[in-house]
């Protein structure tokens, strides 16, 4: 919210209150005015307002399977029938003279709405809001048994209402009782704001604005005089604080072309994220639908069809929601191959799923590093022109990395002639030093295939080995690499570096995995920085 909006609503909350203390204070600025007709039109335009919302809000909460969406309701429905008994004690309009319990109803009606308003504020678990949301027709029955059970009283004039109300319709346990609704008013309207904070949505911001002036219609309601402008003010009140949420309402209604999801951001946690799973899957279903259209050769941005009119029933999308998705899907579609283009599809596909796998830092796993190089490269690209070596880069890494690939190793970086890949990360392979030989046999068959024509061509080396490494993303915030650093990365790199042109040279811990599948040659040991004993290598000469 801009600094604007924030003092506009500042002011809009603000001003109320001043006003009610000036009048309170400066007695003679509290003019009386005697209007009956008004003043039951009044209440009764509340009344209404307050009934069609807490329909409204019913519906949602049906909907959604939502207890928080049970409760506002709850609140709007105490509100609307006990306002609606209020207008009912106007002297002259319906009734000949003024009614004790009908008069009184406000105080009771707007605490008992503060009583609902504030359990709504209540993050409830998933065991307490199911338990809530199986008494449903329960809780929507309160409303309408308190008011019949208050009308009942009022009109036979059964103690306490037996008497004529008092002129300040205020007074002694009701004025407590308005001090005590305030202070549920408060509860919830600290709770919604803090929600707002985290959610921003315009529906939620008039629920807490609400809340809000009913505090100060509350405080209004002890204070005031009947017929005086005190008096008058909180019914003002109700009436701004309902007429708010209505014209918010229609607002976004007007907005998404539909009344479902109108108070999706009052609602639970819970139920926002469930919303939320449900979008993506929503998304993910898109996506795929794009996907499947351009293998056929068909424009991504042909109209759904039936398929759109499918997605909005199965998760409740309105009809600018599904117009949103599909513009997102085509844009995601469009980034992901984008994204795909510059780092392994493991790693993509692992950061789509969870962008918390982007955070610097990493983890300790087993895995199976594949190093290759070019053997010769360097006097190659000193005799060669450089759009040629450019050339034969390209030619070759577009055959060995469809096989890394393949066996579903992670190309975690190119290096001029060297490329490094890493098996068993992100996703687990329990058969990870076995693809990596695959990966490292297939590699050197498919260069060789290309090379049989371009003799003048170096060709690659290859080292692998199997142990323990730190996976993750290092660098910094501004840019990082997935990678696995360690001495198992080391010793990889140091296996390549003995290895002849064409051959692949594995450690000891990847020939122990391979078994009995390996066909191996013994070399000599060799020794690796940093390691006291020398390092055992075979060559790979085949797989069974």
């Amino acid at each position: 919210m801009s600094k604007v909006g924030v003092l506009t609503w500042a002011a809009a909350i603000i001003l109320p209150a001043a006003g009610l203390w000036l009048l309170l204070s400066h007695p003679k600025l509290d003019a009386h005015y005697e209007h009956h007709p008004q003043h039951f039109w009044l209440v009764l335009a509340a009344a209404v307002l307050a009934m069609l919302l807490g329909v409204v809000l019913f519906r949602a909460a049906r909907t959604r399977h939502d207890v928080r969406l049970i409760l506002v309701s709850l609140m709007f429905q105490f509100a609307a029938g006990f306002l609606g008994l209020h207008a009912i004690a106007t002297p002259g309009v319906i009734l000949a003279m003024p009614n004790a319990g009908f008069v009184y109803a406000v105080p009771v009606g707007l605490t008992l709405g503060g009583f609902a308003a504030l359990a709504s504020a209540i993050e409830y678990g998933p065991a307490a809001a199911a338990r809530l949301n199986n008494m449903m027709w329960l809780l929507s029955a309160l409303p309408a048994v308190a008011l019949v059970v208050w009308a009942a009283f009022s009109l036979t004039g059964l103690p306490p209402f037996d008497g004529m109300p008092s002129p300040t319709e205020t007074s002694g346990p009701l004025v407590v009782l308005a001090y005590v609704g305030s202070l549920s008013y408060v509860g919830a309207a600290i709770a919604y704001a803090r929600q707002f904070l985290r959610r921003r949505g315009l529906l939620l911001l008039s629920v807490l604005t609400a809340f809000v002036l009913l505090i100060e219609a509350l405080l209004a309601v002890g204070y005031g005089r009947s017929w005086q402008a005190s008096w008058w003010e909180w019914h003002v009140l109700m009436v701004l604080a309902f007429a708010l949420i209505a014209l918010s309402s229609h607002t976004q209604f007007r907005r998404e072309g539909s009344s479902l999801g109108l108070f999706d951001s009052v609602t639970l946690n819970q139920t926002m994220a469930v919303l939320e799973r449900d979008y993506t899957r929503a998304l993910a279903e898109l996506v795929e639908v794009l996907r499947q259209r351009q293998a056929a050769g068909l424009p991504i941005d042909q109209p759904l069809g039936s398929l759109g009119v499918d997605l909005s029933k199965r998760f409740g999308l309105t009809e600018r929601q599904l117009a949103v998705l599909t513009q997102n899907a085509r844009l995601y579609r469009q980034l992901d191959e984008l994204f795909r283009s510059y780092m392994s599809p493991q790693v993509a596909t692992a950061l789509l799923a969870n962008p918390a796998e982007a955070d610097l830092g990493g983890r300790i796993a087993e895995v199976s590093v594949l190093m290759a190089d070019l053997s010769g490269f360097t006097p190659f690209a000193e005799r060669t022109d450089p759009a040629l070596v450019v050339q034969m880069l390209n030619t070759y890494y577009g055959a060995i990395v469809p096989v890394i690939l393949g066996e579903g190793g992670v190309v975690v970086q190119f290096v001029g002639d060297a490329v490094m890949a890493v098996f068993n990360a992100p996703a687990p392979q329990p058969d990870h030093a076995l693809r990596a030989a695959r990966a490292g046999l297939a590699l050197q068959r498919s260069v060789a295939h290309i090379a049989a024509g371009r003799p003048d061509w170096p060709r690659f080396r290859v080292g692998i080995n199997t142990g323990p490494a730190l996976v993750g993303n290092i660098g910094a915030a501004q840019m990082r690499n997935y990678t696995a650093i360690g001495d198992t990365t080391n010793t990889a790199a140091r296996l390549e570096g003995v290895a002849q042109p064409g051959d692949v040279v594995i450690g000891p811990l990847t020939r122990d995995q391979l078994g009995p599948y390996a066909i191996v040659q013994p070399l000599h040991a060799i020794s690796v920085k940093g390691r006291r004993e020398p390092v055992t290598c075979f060559v790979l000469r085949g797989l069974r």
